[in-house]
């Protein structure tokens, strides 16, 4: 099956599928189950001739420009992921992720999973999904710029003691407007659904080419979610002497920033290539991860009354009262979804 290329969207390469698939594990050794589970998977791959385990990395501040590898797999939640990003750059590997955290948008597998599917891996039965990456630029009033890459988003936030911050927002240069409140997102279709959709934000495809510019806690409701092209370029400048203000790149990098400061966000150059075995699919993981499609506990229609003797919860002193249900004529069906 053809494999999507990782530098050219929308396009399709043929692997060479008489060599060995080269495989490298990634990780952070800190975080349980890493170690344990990176010991497993180093087995299987290393009695397989269809792989060639390259090497286990489970460091957490290695070097991972130059991978010379035809896939990663990297074990832990999506922190890892987005921390495996950064490390890597430009030149980024393929990319499978191995759930061992919570949530787990970007690393969806569990293990248990990913070993019922290995097969897939090693016959080349994935796709490769270019996500959207972003460039952060950084220049203080002093200083030189510092640039950050990002796959999830850019947050401005208050810090102690958390007063109401006020942020200019200006587009291709056009001013748009201040938010007030407690800080402002500015997030990939990716990370639609983290910190922005925690906020109110909407949820966006990871293949939209679309950026979302969130406020967090505004202080008028007027103030709302805002989603807009990632050719145009998208500046902040915190406003307010005496303001402790933060730059959250992933929810990992943190940069203090000062009133007047440039903060400056356009798409990566480069995308961040995630590989996807045979079955996957954004909206089915929607309702696996949100639940949707699930009745919530209590809601209507999920319990049936049927007729007969019921009994009421006692307080421990005495046994159940039983208490005669009415009769069946007397029951009757409404239907809730009419007015």
């Amino acid at each position: 099956m053809p494999v999507q290329s990782p530098h050219l969207p929308n396009t399709h390469a043929s692997p060479r599928v008489d060599a060995p698939l080269r495989v490298m594990i990634l990780g952070n050794a800190l975080k349980p189950g890493v170690v344990e589970e990176s010991k497993r998977l180093a087995a299987i791959f290393q009695a397989d001739p269809k792989f060639e385990l390259v090497g286990v990395d489970l460091s957490p501040d290695s070097d991972l420009s130059a991978l010379a590898a035809d896939v990663a797999l990297v074990l832990g939640g999506d922190g890892t992921v987005l921390h495996t990003a950064r490390r890597m750059e430009s030149q980024a590997t393929p990319v499978l992720g191995i759930n061992l955290g919570r949530l787990g948008f970007l690393a969806e597998l569990t293990p248990a999973l990913f070993r019922e599917r290995i097969r897939d891996l090693a016959d080349r039965r994935f796709t490769i999904e270019n996500l959207m990456t972003l460039s952060c630029f950084l220049t203080p009033k002093t200083g030189p710029t510092r640039v950050f890459r990002g796959l999830n988003d850019v947050v401005i936030r208050s810090a102690p003691a958390f007063r109401l911050l006020e942020i200019s927002l200006r587009i291709d240069g056009e001013t748009v407007m201040t938010y007030r409140g407690d800080g402002v997102i500015l997030a990939t279709p990716v990370g639609s659904t983290a910190h922005s959709l925690s906020a109110g934000g909407p949820i966006v495809p990871p293949d939209a080419h679309l950026f979302v510019i969130t406020p967090i806690c505004a202080h008028t409701l007027t103030q709302r979610p805002l989603v807009d092209g990632t050719h145009k370029t998208y500046e902040f400048i915190p406003q307010g002497d005496d303001v402790a203000t933060v730059l959250v790149i992933d929810g990992q990098v943190q940069i203090a920033v000062e009133s007047g400061d440039r903060i400056v966000v356009r798409r990566g150059d480069a995308p961040f290539p995630m590989i996807r075995l045979p079955g996957h699919s954004f909206y089915r993981t929607l309702r696996d991860k949100l639940g949707w499609g699930v009745e919530p506990p209590g809601d209507r229609g999920v319990h049936v009354h049927t007729p007969g003797v019921e009994t009421v919860e006692s307080s421990g002193e005495a046994d159940s009262t039983p208490i005669q249900a009415p009769p069946v004529a007397e029951w009757k069906f409404v239907d809730q979804n009419r007015s």
